[in-house]
């Protein structure tokens, strides 16, 4: 792994930390699973896609959120802690009424995180919500994503749009430019 790929994963954990979260039970690492992909998926719903509120689920939301961050659209924070039996909503969620949503986060198995996130927005009337996923399509329970989400995307699907080789080299000269 080259420097600059592990420097943005340990910003990525400071970046968490920074938020008050850290690795412990229930949390998966700090480090997204693939960085050069959540990057490129990331650049991609923040310039080709319309959003108008970003919402990380705590804490491994935040992993990819960060990328979200560096592309200047912040983030609301809400966290679900585990197993997911609440949620602690850290942000003002008056403002996605009549608005595009896209939730970040890692992964959905059971779906009982997400649901009750959705629960929390609906509360505040948003005319659309949309997922992110960052974790590998292959670990995750799509059929447990509930209807509410107008659509899925998952970060690896950034490779049917981009040149895996290119956008390493975006990732790279993306990275070293801001640092």
């Amino acid at each position: 792994m080259n420097n600059v790929y592990q420097t943005v994963c340990a910003d990525i954990a400071r970046y968490c930390q920074g938020k008050g979260y850290c690795d412990g039970p229930g949390v998966n690492n700090l480090v997204p699973h693939d960085a050069i992909a959540a990057f490129g998926m990331a650049r991609h719903l923040t310039s080709e896609r319309e959003f108008d509120y970003y919402l990380a689920v705590a804490p491994e939301g935040h992993i990819y959120g960060y990328f979200f961050e560096r592309f200047g659209r912040k983030t609301l924070d809400i966290f679900v802690p585990y197993p997911p039996v609440g949620l602690q909503v850290n942000d003002d969620l008056s403002c996605i009424k009549g608005k595009r949503v896209l939730i970040i986060e890692d992964d959905v198995m059971s779906g009982k995180s997400l649901q009750l996130v959705i629960q929390q927005l609906i509360q505040h009337e948003p005319a659309h919500i949309v997922l992110y996923l960052g974790h590998s399509k292959g670990i995750q329970h799509p059929e447990n994503v509930s209807k509410v989400i107008e659509h899925i995307y998952f970060t690896e699907d950034i490779y049917a749009i981009h040149d895996p080789i290119l956008l390493e080299q975006e990732f790279q000269q993306f990275f070293k430019e801001a640092t």
